[in-house]
């Protein structure tokens, strides 16, 4: 059949009205009433707050019975000089300058030095806080720094 008769043939038996789409989609897609229910939905929703109810109630009775630790923060201009994200650079330098160029930048004390300080050399360009940068240079020469405050 060429394109020419299939269109004649459906021209020819055609009936306006005759086709009904929501009618032809039922019998394509039967709609399916969903598993749940209002009164699923809503003994679920019972079940949630029952379970979160419970585990507030068990929390807190947990917690009644530890001892809270008091943590006594350091001083803010400390902590805020303990954060300062600076820029430094070092160029094959060694271990002293280093550390005397952390203590002008950062303020900070460095200690735990090594005793042949001088036999380690660093090239490094950081940028990050003064922790940050001891604990990098710890983890590239392999020592134990610590920082402090000046």
């Amino acid at each position: 059949m060429t394109e020419r008769d299939e269109i004649k043939f459906v021209a020819s038996h055609y009936e306006e009205g005759r086709f009904d789409k929501e009618q032809a989609l039922k019998r394509i897609m039967p709609i399916h009433k969903p598993w749940w229910t209002r009164a699923k939905i809503a003994a679920a929703m019972a079940g949630i707050v029952a379970l979160s109810a419970t585990a507030a109630v068990l929390i807190d009775h947990w917690h009644a019975g530890q001892e809270i630790e008091t943590v006594q923060e350091p001083d803010t201009e400390v902590q805020y000089i303990m954060q300062a994200v600076r820029t430094i650079d070092f160029e094959d330098a060694p271990l002293p300058v280093v550390v005397a160029e952390i203590k002008n930048v950062y303020g900070v004390e460095v200690d735990n030095i090594p005793d042949n300080a001088a036999g380690y050399s660093l090239s490094l360009h950081y940028e990050g806080t003064a922790a940050d940068l001891v604990e990098t240079i710890n983890d590239i020469l392999g020592t134990d720094m610590t920082i402090s405050e000046q």
